[in-house]
């Protein structure tokens, strides 16, 4: 397992917002996955994944982002695995990503 970096909360871009929401991760040679999404901040986002991840894989997350007052925005976002872990609750490995360079809107 690969375990999130000394000082990663410090490198966060914004605070973590809970998000529980079924999307699926598009993982290299277009295999897609569906995964659970656990929270959200501005720099990227924690899963739960049925397989355990690589740290630095890029994948696509395909989901659709609350908007307000109310409403839906699809997205398929670039992001890159920076940790993998199993937790002994959650139904699956915990990963962290990253978002790449996101798409304007």
């Amino acid at each position: 397992m690969n375990s999130p970096s000394v000082g990663t909360a410090d490198r966060r871009l914004g605070q973590r917002r809970p998000l529980r929401q079924a999307a699926e991760l598009i993982l290299p040679g277009n295999r897609l996955l569906p995964v659970r999404i656990h929270d959200l901040s501005l720099g990227g986002m924690s899963l739960i994944v049925p397989v355990n991840l690589p740290a630095q894989t890029g994948v696509r997350i395909r989901t659709s982002l609350p908007l307000k007052p109310a409403g839906r925005l699809p997205a398929e976002l670039p992001a890159t695995v920076q940790y993998s872990v199993l937790p002994s609750a959650g139904g699956g490995f915990q990963v962290g990503v990253n978002f790449g360079t996101l798409p304007e809107p």
